[in-house]
């Protein structure tokens, strides 16, 4: 429908097949466009309204035919997409609510030393806009980080959304050689140990094999 809406004299012809498969029997030219598009609505009109009535009725066996009518404006983003809902670097970044320790701790301060490696790896997934470090894009760690690969939907889950970071500063007193971060998608919480992720090199290696390999982590 765009294409012929648009379409020129010289650009028509090659619409043919397309506007006869509607239906259209009459002359096919710039000055017959209103009535091609007519034609067009009413053979797609023909072909959605039976998939739409049964949807209907469908949405009527449980009663959200009525919820639609009451709330339009909740209902509408389940089935209108009006807006991006894929999120980049700074969406999760923006939701991040950290447990820091005391300003002036060296706690505190490797603590923000981790939050600036987590903020450069997200930026690293996103810049190529292509899976990139390993095979991992920002709706992958958002996903693992929540459950899910996009932003909230519902205004309720909009104005609640929060990802919590903790840090493990103990993870050391056993022996081990490493260990990963841990993520509670219930609560959207994660923890990370700060033994292992303290330069940039330690914490990109680190949460690439979490997230690539570990549905449960624990230590190695």
């Amino acid at each position: 429908m765009f294409q012929v809406t648009h379409a020129t004299t010289e650009e028509l012809p090659d619409l043919i097949d397309d506007i006869l498969s509607c239906g259209y029997t009459g002359v096919i030219c710039l000055g017959k466009k209103d009535e091609i598009l007519r034609t067009i609505v009413l053979h797609y009109l023909a072909r959605l309204l039976p998939m739409l009535q049964d949807m209907r009725k469908g949405l009527q066996l449980y009663n959200l035919q009525k919820v639609m009518e009451l709330d339009t404006e909740l209902c509408q983003p389940l089935f209108v997409p009006l807006e991006d809902d894929k999120p980049d670097a700074d969406f999760i970044m923006a939701h991040c609510t950290p447990h820091l320790s005391e300003k002036g701790m060296m706690r505190h301060t490797l603590e923000m030393d981790i939050l600036n490696n987590f903020q450069d790896f997200l930026q690293e997934a996103e810049d190529s806009g292509e899976p990139n470090i390993r095979g991992l894009t920002v709706p992958a760690i958002l996903q693992w980080l929540t459950g899910q690969a996009h932003k909230p939907i519902l205004p309720s889950e909009k104005n609640s959304f929060k990802i919590h970071i903790k840090f493990n500063h103990d993870c050391y007193t056993e022996p081990h050689a490493i260990c990963f971060p841990t993520v509670t998608a219930c609560s959207n919480t994660i923890m990370f140990p700060t033994a292992h992720m303290k330069s940039y090199a330690e914490f990109r290696n680190v949460m690439a094999l979490a997230l690539r390999f570990g549905n449960t982590f624990s230590r190695i």
